[in-house]
């Protein structure tokens, strides 16, 4: 019981931590400098360690309550495997999470985007982009092209610098499938126009 309780004191203090410390104080900036053109996108600081936190939480409450095991019967073989499984999971998940802290990234040009993970990245055109919709409730962008998905997120940095180049490069019957997701991009483009403006960098 009292592993338990800490567990979730734990995630309470690491979810408004993120909140309230981690967060920097002016909040997101809808612009960022740009690098030969390229805008590089990424999450707000301590989003990703947030969850790392979220996920090594119940991890922990798992193996102790592993740990304090005292005698395990041959009827306890399924429940040990599980809890190793949960273990192999959050341990993972964890690991993810913490390497996305630090990796994680969308960069934008006028020509391309290209979306950092821990061990992915996906890259294509905006002239490829089928589909990008808005979607208020979880307040991201959802994007298709070339077969594959991307979400954006409102709350990345230099999310106006993501819907700039969206209403420049996007095809225009791309643009006018939907009148509220080009709404939102021209509101956010506004956003602290001229704040980071583009810069130049040479090898």
């Amino acid at each position: 019981m009292a592993v338990s309780i800490f567990g979730l004191v734990a995630m309470t203090v690491m979810v408004m931590g993120w909140r309230f410390l981690m967060r920097p104080p002016g909040g997101l900036r809808a612009r960022v400098q740009r690098l030969d053109g390229v805008a590089t996108l990424r999450p707000p600081r301590g989003q990703n360690l947030m969850l790392a936190g979220l996920a090594l939480a119940p991890t922990l409450i798992v193996l102790a309550l592993l740990l304090q095991a005292e005698r395990l019967t041959a009827d306890d073989q399924a429940g040990v495997a599980l809890a190793m499984a949960l273990l192999a999971l959050g341990g993972l998940v964890t690991l993810s999470m913490l390497a996305a802290e630090f990796r994680q990234q969308l960069r934008v040009d006028g020509q391309h985007l290209e979306s950092v993970f821990v061990l992915t990245t996906l890259e294509f055109r905006w002239s490829q982009v089928e589909r990008i919709l808005w979607n208020p409730g979880s307040r991201w962008f959802f994007l298709v092209a070339a077969g594959a998905h991307l979400w954006v997120p409102i709350d990345v940095d230099g999310i106006g610098d993501f819907a700039e180049l969206a209403l420049a490069a996007l095809p225009p019957s791309v643009l006018g499938a939907s009148l509220e997701t080009r709404r939102e991009l021209e509101e956010l483009a506004r956003a602290d126009v001229g704040a980071a403006g583009p810069t130049s960098r040479t090898a």
